[in-house]
């Protein structure tokens, strides 16, 4: 039987989520805890990797079992063996062909920055800009990336093959100091929102203007974004599906 997960983690403590010999990830720590209640090796399959100190709000994950629990009692046998930066909100069977990735249709990042006075209690949970960036001018360059685009110039370096995402919504608000960036696509490469939202902060700093950013995106992987977002403050918000 499927069993779909929906998880939520503090990143801060772990070196992204794939497995990686003799380091914490999310998928070793979720792996264990599995395999203690299923009695054999479990590899889960997620929605998509996150990198080192990167959190998720509702991550998804599924994997295949043959203990019959109650759909019911997953989740919480799951979290009984689960260190306390995890936690499972929902478990629940579902059909065979349900693929936590191949079946997502859209996804969700956000991105939480401090335009006030440094605060050490939200250093691992929301980036210590600490200046005053402009939120129209952010605003109006975020437009650029609307659409179905070519983003290679905003991917990893050692990203390849189709680079090609259709972004949803980038919308960019700010309330009590906190500019919050939400980004709405069908799908997103490695450090995609970090380098999209690292090139609308040096606009909004009035370092580059919007044009800049948009040469690198019609230049397809030619020109290069450098500008990329630190990990603390990116959130896997949410994971689309059909049945939503």
């Amino acid at each position: 039987m499927r069993v779909k997960c929906i998880v939520s983690y503090d990143g801060s403590r772990f070196h992204g989520f794939q497995v990686q010999n003799h380091e914490r990830t999310i998928q070793g720590e979720i792996q264990k805890a599995i395999q203690k209640i299923n009695e054999e090796g479990t590899i889960i399959h997620a929605s998509g990797r996150t990198d080192a100190k990167v959190h998720a709000v509702h991550q998804v994950f599924h994997f295949d079992t043959r203990k019959n629990l109650p759909e019911n009692q997953w989740k919480r046998a799951i979290n009984h063996f689960l260190p306390n930066d995890i936690y499972i909100l929902d478990a629940k069977y579902v059909d065979d062909d349900f693929h936590s990735r191949y079946s997502a249709v859209k996804k969700e990042y956000r991105y939480l920055l401090n335009t006030k006075e440094y605060n050490p209690f939200q250093t691992h949970y929301i980036y210590q800009y600490g200046r005053e960036l402009d939120i129209e001018r952010m605003k109006e360059a975020a437009q650029i990336f609307i659409g179905e685009h070519n983003f290679a110039s905003f991917c990893s370096y050692d990203q390849y093959g189709n680079t090609i995402r259709h972004l949803y919504s980038f919308d960019i608000f700010q309330e009590e100091g906190i500019i919050t960036f939400r980004l709405i696509g069908n799908g997103f490469r490695r450090y995609m929102v970090r380098h999209l939202v690292g090139g609308i902060i040096q606009v909004g700093a009035k370092r580059i203007q919007k044009e800049q950013l948009l040469e690198m995106l019609e230049s397809c992987g030619e020109k290069k974004c450098l500008f990329k977002a630190k990990p603390q403050g990116l959130y896997l918000q949410e994971v689309y599906y059909e049945e939503d």
